[in-house]
């Protein structure tokens, strides 16, 4: 269980944060998908718990990344091998009246509407045993919506792809 303590919290550059991510996550996405930044430069410092919302953010990337691989993976099963495979995550930061999004997007398999109500529960996963843990959006969700009193919510696709969108309050 996270316990909120206001010396956690700090302002911080949410873009760096986001670039950071990205550079230290290159070995899971570079061999599947192009990984494209749209950061808004006028973002404000926001007071936050910097280092669990890099969990968030790494979170976030890997599943896009195994999202894309699976599709590859799918592709390649049905014959489709002639598709293109590469796939792309998009990650964009913008100003909002409450206080900065993030989205992540990606070009991957999408959620099937039977689960998509269960994503954020503990121990869920679509992946294979030893692969998913079940836990990575679980412990974004604590991180975004408890800890930071933010919103993370999802639009997806089956077959096309899915957009996670997260708002941090500005205080």
């Amino acid at each position: 269980m996270l316990i909120l303590q206001k010396k956690d919290f700090e302002d911080a550059d949410i873009n760096k944060a986001i670039r950071d991510t990205a550079t230290i996550s290159r070995n899971v996405w570079k061999y599947v998908a192009e990984l494209k930044l749209e950061l808004d430069e006028e973002l404000v410092p926001v007071k936050c718990s910097i280092d669990d919302l890099n969990q968030v953010f790494l979170n976030m990337v890997v599943n896009a990344a195994d999202a894309i691989r699976e599709k590859e993976e799918k592709n390649k099963t049905a014959g489709n091998s002639s598709e293109s495979s590469r796939g792309l995550i998009t990650i964009r930061t913008k100003r909002c009246e409450r206080g900065v999004v993030i989205e992540f997007e990606d070009t991957g398999v999408g959620i099937p509407a039977a689960i998509v109500d269960r994503i954020y529960d503990p121990f869920f996963t679509t992946k294979d045993v030893g692969v998913g843990t079940g836990q990575g959006l679980a412990i974004s969700h604590t991180i975004v919506v408890a800890k930071h009193k933010g919103t993370i919510a999802v639009e997806t696709k089956e077959g096309i792809g899915t957009k996670f969108i997260i708002t941090i309050p500005v205080h």
